[in-house]
């Protein structure tokens, strides 16, 4: 796969080679300087100044001062952001040596952020036709998470992270659809991880490298993956902009442990790198509940028995995390440029209680883009991808590790993207190889499938106001026929304040390598876990509405949607009047529809405000009682105050977060009875005061989980458990500002 991955870098940088000068001639160079202001003249450090239609992109220093080196002397148009500050866009038609003076305004909203997850093309949040959710760095600062799950819960209601207890695995469902359904990028690219449990080892994500995260509900499957029926959460790491950058960060909170996180990076004219390291450490802690569950049981006949269950414990493991990344983009011309990437995720859990060993994960991801702009309105990207994912159980009393996970993910795709009048057509073709390595197949089997997938997607501007984007998607797997994925997506803005968004898409998913060669004697018990050959890919669709009104610094958004999936792959009891032993069958037709409200409001003297409601419906009914594990209502609350006090920036953050009970039954094929069991209610609030001071300098202090609310051990299989009360202080420091680089 290697050799094929480096045949074909070779081969297309020949091709542009031999296009002719216009690729790989190199004129002589012309500086561009300039400043970038607030509209009281104080200068923005950290803006990013992009040439549009080129892969030319800087960042200000301390002073808001930029520098461009071009090979053109045709005029460009310059797009300047910052955090905070509306999008500036400035045309340069010709250059008699004055200093390009930019001076951005406070945004009242973030929908003139920049997107690229919904369409693969940068577009205004406002005018995307897929519904997208930005949680920006500035929102990230405000929540001070520990993790992307705490990140994720706190931003977006209708998510819900639980903890297996017997795979100590984080798993997720969104809009009521499990983790097979909805798929996680890091920079647009597809992670390896416990592909074993159908998720990612969401450790993986280390906070502070984290730019921001774009959230595409729904309607994605065309350009990313034909599952992400779902959805698809993108997360976007830091990048170098500036001439130099380094910052330093430090993160206490007591039993849930500390984080440290170092980067350095440089932008010169034609090479940028940034390298970041960061350590995580939390201990294992054990929740212990004072008295168990009341359970009741609906015997065949109709009669009610109630019990009390044994008081519960469970075992939340903690984490030792070393993360390492490192990147690096050379541009050849203003046109042409190579991103490379390589990042090292290492992690040792403590060992399991009455076990001799210890977890080790280990992730070795290499990366790499090719962006060409063949002109001002045609682009060509050519990436690869090798994401290498292995556990290992480290014994604690000998020299001995042993390996029994292990998850490779080979990805080539080459993109297209063209612009023509008000038509952007995208298109593309993707390999993907994966390889498994499990303890749960058969004498530890490592087994292997490949994919060949095509797409290609019309975005239409009819008019100002109204914009289609139709597109399709083939796939081919081993041996499946080949299945094409139809996506709809619609914005139509009847008037400036409002726009409705409408989309369909259809869902396919070919199961998994564990769904097809699994053989697994569950603790040696004697309990049998079976795969299936024989095994249909699962099929799904969405249907979603939303309407959004904005005015000034007010917007409400209002969304539902409907999901269907058919031949949904579950267990089975292979003998349920006998045995416990089961395998994986096309045992379902599912169903979910939920509806979100979410409302934002800033004010003019630093108050900001943001709530959503999110509802979600689960039809997971077996002769009337409800089965599913989804808690149906959720919410959240957002208050920030944000003033400046002469040199200094303070700020205070209220965070709340607030799911329904939930009353779930299970079904007991022996007896031939229905368990109902009641989770509670549950409220989280965070307090988190920020103070930036002069010099590059930032202190926090953070009361987590304000009114001490502690989850029982009975209740982790809904939720992540919180366990009381935490305080915690952040300290992180800009090198760059501090000596005002």
């Amino acid at each position: 796969m290697t050799r094929i991955i480096l045949f074909l870098s070779f081969a297309l940088l020949w091709a542009l080679g031999m296009r002719g000068s216009d690729v790989v001639s190199l004129p002589a160079e012309r500086i561009v300087c300039g400043v970038v202001t607030d509209t009281e003249g104080n200068p923005l450090a950290g803006a990013s100044v992009v040439v549009e239609k080129t892969n030319i992109s800087v960042g200000t220093n301390t002073r808001g001062e930029f520098k461009l080196t071009l090979q053109s002397t045709d005029a460009f148009t310059l797009k300047v952001s910052c955090v905070g500050f509306s999008t500036g866009r400035i045309r340069i038609d010709g250059l008699d040596g004055n200093i390009i003076k930019v001076s951005l305004r406070p945004s009242d909203s973030n929908l003139d952020e920049v997107v690229v997850t919904g369409t693969r093309s940068e577009h205004p949040l406002k005018d995307v036709p897929v519904i997208t959710r930005v949680i920006s760095r500035e929102e990230i600062a405000a929540i001070n998470p520990p993790d992307l799950t705490t990140l994720l819960e706190s931003t977006l209601p209708g998510i819900q992270f639980f903890y297996n207890s017997m795979s100590q695995a984080t798993e997720i469902t969104y809009q009521g659809m499990d983790s097979k359904a909805v798929l996680f990028l890091i920079d647009g690219e597809r992670i390896s991880g416990e592909g074993g449990a159908n998720n990612i080892d969401y450790n993986r994500f280390n906070i502070d490298n984290i730019e921001r995260v774009e959230v595409v509900r729904g309607a994605a499957s065309t350009l990313y993956d034909s599952r992400a029926i779902g959805g698809v959460i993108n997360i976007i790491t830091k990048k170098s902009l500036r001439p130099f950058d380094a910052s330093v960060r430090t993160r206490y909170a007591g039993f849930n442990g500390e984080s440290y996180a170092v980067s350095a990076g440089v932008n010169l004219k034609r090479f940028s790198s940034l390298t970041s390291y960061g350590f995580r450490r939390r201990d294992t802690y054990t929740i212990k509940d004072k008295e168990g569950k009341t359970r009741e049981t609906i015997l065949p006949d109709g009669t009610i028995k109630r019990d009390t269950l044994d008081a519960e414990e469970t075992s939340i493991y903690g984490y030792r995390i070393m993360d390492l990344s490192q990147k690096f983009v050379y541009r050849f011309t203003d046109k042409l440029s190579l991103d490379l990437r390589g990042s090292y995720y290492g992690n040792t859990r403590p060992s399991n209680r009455g076990k001799r060993f210890h977890l080790r994960y280990d992730d070795l991801t290499l990366s790499g883009k090719l962006k060409w702009h063949i002109d001002d309105c045609q682009s060509i990207d050519f990436s690869f991808l090798r994401d290498v994912y292995v556990k290992n159980n480290v014994y604690d009393l000998v020299d001995l590790r042993e390996k029994v996970y292990r998850n490779i993910n080979d990805v080539l795709r080459l993109y297209y993207t063209g612009t023509f009048g008000r038509h952007t057509l995208s298109g593309g073709i993707d390999f993907a190889r994966e390889r498994l390595k499990h303890y749960f197949m058969k004498d530890t089997a490592d087994v292997s499938m490949n994919q060949f997938s095509a797409c290609i997607q019309e975005d239409w501007h009819i008019t100002d106001n109204l914009n289609i984007v139709l597109g399709f998607r083939a796939d081919k797997g081993m041996h499946y026929n080949l299945h094409f994925t139809p996506k709809l997506s619609l914005l139509y803005r009847p008037i400036e304040r409002i726009t409705l968004r409408a989309g369909y898409s259809r869902g396919y998913r070919m199961p998994n390598l564990k769904e097809l060669y699994q053989e697994f004697n569950m603790g040696g018990i004697g309990i049998m876990m079976y795969g299936n050959k024989d095994l249909k890919p699962e099929e799904g669709s969405q249907i979603s509405v939303s309407a959004e009104y904005n005015f000034r610094a007010l917007n409400v958004a209002v969304s539902t949607y409907h999901n269907r999936y058919k031949n949904k792959i579950a267990y089975e009891y292979v003998d349920p009047e006998k045995s416990y032993s089961m395998r994986y069958v096309n045992a379902l037709d599912v169903k979910t529809t939920g509806i979100e409200a979410t409302a934002n409001y800033r004010t003019s003297f630093g108050l900001s405000l943001s709530g959503a409601y999110a509802y979600v419906y689960d039809y997971n009914k077996r002769d009337g009682y409800n089965m599913s594990w989804l808690r149906p209502h959720s919410a959240r609350l957002n208050l920030q105050y944000k003033h400046k006090f002469g040199k200094t920036t303070e700020s205070i953050s209220i965070n709340n977060n607030w799911a329904s009970r939930i009353t779930r039954y299970s079904y007991d094929s022996k007896a031939k009875s229905y368990i109902k069991t009641v989770y509670d209610p549950r409220t989280v609030c965070s307090v988190n005061l920020r103070s930036e001071l002069p010099r590059g300098i930032s202190l926090g202090f953070m009361i987590d989980n304000l009114f001490n609310f502690k989850d029982t051990a009975a209740d982790s299989a809904v939720q992540l458990p919180y366990n009381g009360i935490t305080y915690v202080a952040t300290l992180s420091v800009n090198i760059a500002d501090m000596f005002r680089w």
